[in-house]
């Protein structure tokens, strides 16, 4: 189980081995997904990048142009980034400790945001009020949550600066 905490101006987050292993596999696969310029078009990515002018198709297209593939590269470096955080230190069944910074604590937001939208895409879950299917991919989407909002609400502490 997950158990987050701050140390001084970190936030240290300890996974169990299991859970390490399944975020830096859905990291890892993010990253290369991204990484992919043919992937731009797959479904999950294009909802993974913002829409700059919902009124304005040939403006949204421009915007897109101009910003996606910087974008994909940022976002992919993030999922790399959380990915090697857990990869490779876990040692048999000892936690795995993982030391965030602020800067670091605000990519983690944001790269376990792309990693739920992705899975949102993948399960057909468009609104908030959608139900998540009752399998491992439900639980691994509603555990990305849990630990996102753990991740702010440490975060977001008393006593932090």
């Amino acid at each position: 189980m997950t158990r987050m905490h701050r140390d001084g101006d970190q936030i240290v987050v300890e996974f169990d081995e299991a859970e390490a292993g399944v975020l830096g596999s859905v990291a890892r696969q993010l990253s290369v997904l991204l990484a992919d310029a043919a992937a731009l078009d797959d479904p999950a990515v294009t909802r993974l990048m913002p829409d700059a002018y919902p009124d304005d198709a040939e403006a949204s297209a421009e915007f897109r142009r101009f910003t996606r593939e910087d974008m994909a590269s940022r976002k992919a470096a993030t999922a790399a980034a959380i990915a090697d955080a857990v990869g490779t230190e876990s040692v048999d069944s000892e936690p795995m400790t993982v030391r965030l910074d602020g800067a670091a604590a605000d990519r983690w937001l944001r790269g376990l945001a792309d990693l739920r939208i992705t899975l949102a895409s993948r399960l057909g879950i468009e609104h908030d009020d959608d139900e998540a299917p009752d399998d491992a991919t439900g639980a691994l989407y509603h555990w990305l949550g849990e630990l996102q909002w753990a991740l702010v609400e440490t975060m977001d502490a008393e006593g932090t600066g």
